[in-house]
């Protein structure tokens, strides 16, 4: 018989993504509990108030689930939350590790700012009693646009980082949020491995041409990816307030410097896990909705 899950808890419901694999859930028919220090909950979910520094809370705020998805900041140790859903009986795990390619590309794994989610994928290779499943998305598309990451959107001058034309794995945070439901919906065929998904690829200068199409401007700046590397490691030895900014700039050249491994659009999970690609007018209006 396959595995079903029905019973799924959340831990960190929150921030840009939290929220909305929760709502892609609960619209997916799962029972859903989400887990947090205040106890607070969103519509037509539970909650459970949990202490991330007690084993024994986690543990019994996590009796009962199924599965256990991962949205908490790195800071929090997610070997902890394993053992504890270990413990708990809680059947698969799915880490905080949306984004950049940790687990395919060496010079990503390499990157400081990966440290504790390359941590979190090691040991959950050496359990046997939970399985576990890796969602690699790449730059949040919708979210790196109004960021002003992609392209400055207001017309002014956009940072085009390394070639600007070269395509990368773009994906919109309802579209991750849809490939956690169907890890979850699809439990063996996703078991102990990385699955791969994107909205989208685009190169910069595509994203540019879209915004110079409705707005004057569109000058560049051209970001040389090696500098803002080394830059990158400057600022983490000096520490304190600039260790952010390093972080930032691994982030930047893991998913936008083509030596990084970050375009899947030959080989992803879009089709097991129901993620359709965007078609041209839907990334103009997705591009335009920003602006």
């Amino acid at each position: 018989m396959a595995t079903q899950y029905k019973k799924i808890a959340v831990a960190g419901a929150v921030g840009n993504l939290g929220p909305t694999v929760v709502r892609e859930l609960v619209d997916a028919g799962f029972d859903v509990t989400i887990l947090s220090r205040s106890g607070n909950t969103l519509p037509n979910t539970k909650s459970a108030k949990v202490d991330y520094g007690s084993k024994d809370s986690l543990v019994a705020a996590l009796k009962g689930q199924d599965a256990l998805v991962s949205n908490i900041p790195n800071h929090i140790d997610q070997p902890a939350l394993i053992d504890a859903a270990i413990e708990a009986g809680v059947k698969h795990f799915i880490p905080s590790e949306f984004g950049s390619n940790v687990t395919g590309n060496s010079k990503v794994a390499a990157l400081p700012v990966f440290a504790g989610k390359l941590a979190t994928e090691e040991y959950l290779k050496q359990q046997s009693k939970i399985s576990w499943t890796v969602i690699v998305n790449g730059l949040f598309f919708d979210w790196g646009l109004s960021m002003g990451i992609l392209a400055n959107l207001s017309g002014g001058t956009t940072k085009v980082y390394g070639d600007p034309d070269v395509k990368h794995s773009l994906t919109l945070l309802s579209d991750v949020a849809k490939a956690v439901v169907g890890v979850l919906q699809h439990p063996e065929e996703t078991r102990n491995r990385t699955v791969y998904i994107q909205s989208t690829a685009l190169s910069q200068n595509q994203i540019l041409d879209v915004v110079r199409k409705h707005k004057a401007g569109g000058d560049v700046e051209r970001v040389d990816t090696k500098e803002l590397l080394q830059e990158g490691y400057s600022l983490l030895k000096k520490g304190g307030a600039d260790i952010g900014t390093a972080m930032f700039n691994f982030i930047l050249v893991s998913v936008l410097d083509k030596e990084y491994g970050n375009n899947w659009s030959e080989k992803n999970d879009n089709a097991l896990l129901g993620i359709q690609e965007l078609t041209t007018d839907e990334i103009e209006k997705q591009i335009v909705s920003v602006m």
